[in-house]
């Protein structure tokens, strides 16, 4: 663990040394980091070097110190819904103190022009369409219902619906931590990491489609691991996953990671007797997969047919690959304005590492730590005579299946990230890929703590990291509430 520690120690400073010299680099190479560049240059110093002082071992200790005894002078910790709920509600009053304050990220500007026209002849898609068929069709609704109210525009409802799904998210990362930590270091990071990561802008009343999917998202992770530790049924991830869909289509690259958990449910041996379901018992866990989607889909459908939208405009007005309906970064040659470099070319790295810093500052840096120690050490096997049902060969596979489900979840939506042409460039269209740091986050947070022998070391890495993290993801929420 020292060696890791060493090396989060390292990233973590280099990573508030960059934030500080932002204004010296070129804004377009840098954007990343360019919002610390919106701090007053005192108070951005300061915070730097309030964090930094995290890596001197008695002031982090110091600080570890004093969060227990904050913990130890909570009453009723025992109710931990109760916390968690006031938490996440506590959390809605700085995600609307802190609201954006403008339209340009995204298709924010777009939306609210489009969405603000209530005339007769109100274009269809503007109500239904299939690039994020709930989360439109809710927001067009509530604005043809509330439009008349003084002072409420549809970026008001947008940040509405943003800080309400933020307070959702936060009560259900609670549960996701405390179901994947062992103990209360392990749940603090795992929730500290995912909370302070730069994608919980989405949650600042921001104006855009992404807000209610990421929800959704986290949604589907909490079940998940459930449904692998036995403790609720497939259906209930796969409905959720469904859902979600039904809400942004991008979404649908996590139904390879729901397909891994579905077998192994059904692989997995039936309780009491140690055999393998079969026959009918197995089809009917597949089943519980694949009628969710299949349901929701069908309702969608007809829902949207009904509206004269149907699933024929997927192949015409509502086609994938936005404006010039091409979906993929071009790998050889740009033809269209809306695409902004070649899929190996330095540009789009600049941009998909721009991104990822963005989102999650040291999410991918924590996945490379984690598959450098995971190549380095030696896999666990079972010992000779354990038919699998000891404790120790049950938690360790408990471990490896929900690292699976998290990793094939992480590596689908990152080649998402890398393959899919942002219109607007990376920049503009931050939000498109932002909900992919939620899932990788949780993955990278979850391998740090189970990989980490030492405790103390573990504990002082993650106050600095999440130090550092919070000090990122604060200036770039600051420079959003600025009009």
């Amino acid at each position: 663990m020292w060696r890791t520690g060493w090396i989060i120690g390292v990233a973590a400073l280099a990573a508030i040394a960059l934030h500080l010299v932002a204004g010296y680099l070129p804004e377009e190479a840098a954007w990343s980091v360019w919002p610390y560049t919106s701090l007053p240059a005192a108070l951005g110093w300061f915070g730097a070097l309030l964090v930094a002082s995290l890596a001197l071992p008695p002031v982090n200790d110091t600080v570890g110190r004093g969060a227990h005894r904050l913990w130890e002078a909570l009453p009723a910790k025992a109710d931990r819904l109760r916390w968690f709920a006031i938490v996440a509600l506590a959390s809605g009053v700085l995600f609307w103190l802190f609201r954006i304050r403008h339209l340009r990220w995204g298709d924010a500007r777009f939306l609210v022009r489009a969405l603000s026209y209530a005339g007769p002849d109100r274009p269809i898609w503007t109500i239904y369409n299939w690039q994020s068929p709930l989360t439109l069709f809710t927001h067009a609704q509530l604005w043809l219902l509330l439009n008349p109210s003084p002072g409420v525009g549809v970026d008001t409802l947008y940040a509405i619906s943003s800080v309400l799904s933020g307070i959702g998210f936060v009560f259900v990362l609670f549960l996701l931590a405390d179901l994947m930590g062992r103990d209360r270091l392990e749940k603090a990071t795992i929730f500290g990491l995912v909370v302070t990561a730069g994608a919980m802008q989405l949650f600042f009343g921001y104006v855009e489609n992404y807000t209610i999917m990421s929800l959704g998202l986290i949604v589907t992770l909490y079940l998940g691991v459930r449904c692998l530790r036995g403790e609720t049924g497939l259906i209930w991830p796969s409905l959720a996953l469904a859902i979600t869909n039904a809400f942004h289509p991008s979404t649908v690259v996590l139904w390879p990671a729901m397909g891994y958990v579905a077998w192994k449910v059904t692989t997995r041996t039936a309780t009491g007797n140690g055999r393998p379901l079969e026959g009918a018992w197995r089809v009917r866990e597949w089943a519980k997969l694949a009628l969710p989607p299949i349901l929701v889909f069908i309702m969608l459908a007809a829902f949207m047919t009904a509206a004269g939208h149907g699933p024929a405009a997927m192949l015409v007005s509502d086609r994938p690959g936005g404006a010039d309906a091409i979906p993929f970064v071009p790998l050889f040659q740009t033809t269209t304005r809306y695409q902004h470099y070649t899929m190996f070319s330095l540009d789009h790295l600049a941009d998909w590492a721009n991104e990822h810093f963005l989102i999650s500052p040291f999410g991918l840096l924590l996945l490379l730590l984690a598959l450098v120690t995971a190549a380095g050490g030696r896999l666990s096997r079972r010992p000779k005579g354990d038919d699998g049902s000891s404790p120790a060969w049950q938690r360790m596979n408990s471990y490896r299946e929900v690292t699976t489900f998290l990793s094939i979840a992480s590596v689908v939506y990152l080649l998402l990230t890398f393959v899919w042409n942002p219109d607007y460039g990376g920049r503009r269209d931050w939000d498109l890929f932002a909900p992919s740091a939620f899932v990788y986050t949780s993955l990278a947070a979850y391998l740090l703590v189970r990989q980490a022998g030492d405790r103390r070391q573990l504990a002082r890495a993650v106050r600095l990291l999440i130090g550092a993290s919070a000090l990122h993801t604060a200036a770039w929420i600051y420079s959003n509430s600025i009009p």
